[in-house]
């Protein structure tokens, strides 16, 4: 293990793209080579699409209300009563 650990290390040491070798390197290992990640159809509010902008734009409501209830839990706590900006303390 620790040979197979310092195999590694030394390209990604070596990269001035540290994520994209250590993604190369984990993609040997698992021998894992590209995976036909298409979303064909898609349930979103109860409604399929098979519009790929619909498709995208709902991908992007869901993480943009992830992000915001992350960050409206890590400033106010638990306590999320506040109603408050959450973004007035960048001001």
């Amino acid at each position: 293990m620790l040979a197979k650990k310092l195999h590694y290390n030394n390209p990604i040491s070596k990269s001035n793209n540290k994520p994209k070798t250590t993604w190369n390197i984990v993609r040997t290992i698992t021998s894992n080579r590209n995976t036909n990640n298409n979303i064909t159809t898609m349930n979103a509010k109860n409604k399929f699409s098979s519009n790929s902008l619909k498709i995208a734009n709902a991908f992007n409501s869901h993480f943009l209300l992830v992000a915001e209830n992350l960050l409206i839990k890590n400033f106010y706590g638990d306590n999320t009563n506040n109603h408050i900006d959450p973004l007035s303390y960048l001001h």
